[in-house]
């Protein structure tokens, strides 16, 4: 079966010829590159998954394994995320993007202080499932945080938060949301709107998980699991939105 795909589902990163050169030295096997596409040597087997590339009547662009992808991005110079076999590309930052992530990061750390809760930024990969690593914009965890991988790696957030990009959207609110409230560890999900005054911040109970939305300046999000409250005027701050 094809890998799940939507359609603003970020893009398989495109390689460099250096990449593909440095990806065949490492690989046992032979590889074909074609723009920019690492393909797998020989016939298709019909029991693999499928890349949700594929082109039935061509080769197959190469899954990668775990090992494959830490590899690769330890040697990049820019930051993936890791699907199902797939490598994707982070999408650049805008000015907005960068001072919300930064007010972000200024208003929830004055607030945890002392409270035994720990930020990490958008460096910090988070493990939801042995196929799948990502990078939230931003994490809380609680306590001690659990590691892996030379540390580079956090299997227990709290929360987490993205701030919205444009090519990234139904990621972001549909599947990253959905990975999210699979971790058992996650009880808090914040997305945050570059463009207008607009968070959604999804909860887990008992009952199952809530959402609730704010498009005020004035609103006040609760974030009871990790014990504060964060006004949008602080994430906001500094922030001119377009009146188109």
């Amino acid at each position: 079966m094809a890998i799940e795909r939507i359609d603003s589902f970020p893009r398989p990163h495109k390689f460099t010829v250096e990449e593909y050169f440095a990806f065949e030295e490492r690989s046992e096997f032979k590889h074909e590159y074609i723009d920019g596409v690492i393909y797998d040597w020989g016939d298709v087997d019909p029991n693999a998954p499928v890349h949700p590339d594929y082109v039935p009547g061509y080769p197959m662009p190469h899954l990668f394994t775990l090992e494959e992808y830490l590899a690769f991005e330890a040697e990049s110079e820019f930051k993936h995320e890791f699907i199902d076999g797939v490598i994707y590309d982070m999408t650049g930052g805008t000015s907005n993007h960068s001072e919300i992530k930064v007010n972000l990061t200024y208003a929830l750390g004055s607030r945890l202080r002392e409270s035994g809760c720990w930020m990490r930024d958008s460096d910090m990969l988070v493990r939801i499932s042995e196929t799948r690593r990502v990078y939230p914009d931003l994490s809380v965890v609680c306590g001690e945080a659990l590691l892996e991988e030379d540390d580079t790696l956090l299997l227990n957030p709290v929360a987490v938060f993205e701030v919205l990009s444009p090519t990234t959207i139904g990621y972001d609110r549909l599947t990253k949301l959905d990975y999210y409230r699979g971790m058992p560890s996650i009880e808090a999900y914040v997305i945050i709107d570059q463009f207008t005054c607009q968070v959604e911040l999804y909860t887990r109970s008992e009952s199952g998980w809530h959402w609730q939305s704010y498009s005020s300046i004035d609103d006040v999000i609760p974030l009871d699991t990790i014990g504060c409250q964060l006004p949008l005027s602080e994430i906001y701050r500094g922030i001119v939105f377009s009146e188109d």
